[in-house]
């Protein structure tokens, strides 16, 4: 039986959150620092990685309820992370490393 439960638990799934307009990056920010606490990264101007158990538009949904928090420009996209590379600060990789090995979804 616990072999069964362990191959059904999958690593939480981290999404990047990007906006282009420097307008959005505060008001945006808040609300990832808020509704993510312990599950979000700021990666740099208008770019955050956010570890959330659902899907792009779920994350999306959850950021931006029915008609409130409107920003000031539209140009916010989410993408699930399927992998990753490239030359950043080793705390970024070391925080990508630790959320998908610790956190587990159910």
């Amino acid at each position: 039986m616990e072999r069964i439960a362990k191959a059904l638990r999958r690593p939480m799934p981290i999404f990047t959150v990007n906006t282009r307009y420097t307008e959005n990056d505060e008001p945006l920010g808040t609300r990832i620092t808020t509704g993510f606490p312990e599950d979000h990264y700021d990666v740099g101007r208008g770019q955050w990685l956010v570890v959330f158990d659902g899907t792009a538009q779920e994350l999306y949904r959850k950021l931006f309820p029915e008609s409130e928090f409107p920003l000031p420009k539209k140009g916010v996209v989410m993408f699930g992370v399927a992998g990753y590379y490239g030359n950043s600060s080793i705390d970024m990789w070391e925080w990508i490393a630790n959320k998908l090995k610790t956190r587990v979804a159910k």
